[in-house]
């Protein structure tokens, strides 16, 4: 992975076992995992992000830092807008989401989600990061 170019964060996230009231990529509600993205992402918490919705079974500390490092170095700043700018809804509860933060100066960040609504739970099954907008609008 080099930076500045463009670089991808794909990450698998597959439930993991955990007691059920910290389940990682497990969510109340959408609100409650939209809250979550956005102020870890606006506060450029990588490593927190990526652990709770998956990650966490898939990346050592070591590889967890290193990650962050990188994006650290990409996007210097916190970001301050932040918009969901694309959501496709499917069947069965199951929905799309492309989400862009960007920071003060010509940075952006394209996060996209698929997830799972079920009776008990909003699930992230799937995320990826990245600074190219084609690599995230290509997953719709």
């Amino acid at each position: 992975m080099r930076l500045p170019g463009p670089f991808a964060l794909a990450l698998l996230a597959i439930p993991a076992a955990a007691p059920a009231q910290q389940r990682d990529s497990f969510f109340d509600d959408y609100a409650a995992y939209a809250d979550f993205v956005d102020s870890h992402i606006v506060n450029r918490d990588f490593i927190t992000l990526i652990q709770v919705l998956g990650g966490r079974d898939e990346y050592t500390i070591e590889e967890l830092q290193r990650i962050s490092n990188r994006m650290m170095t990409a996007y210097p700043t916190n970001f301050v807008g932040r918009a969901v700018s694309k959501q496709v809804e499917l069947d069965g509860g199951f929905r799309q989401e492309m989400r862009i933060y960007w920071n003060a100066g010509t940075g952006y960040l394209y996060f996209y989600a698929f997830l799972h609504q079920r009776d008990d739970a909003l699930v992230v099954l799937t995320f990826t990061m990245n600074s190219d907008s084609a690599k995230i609008f290509e997953r719709f």
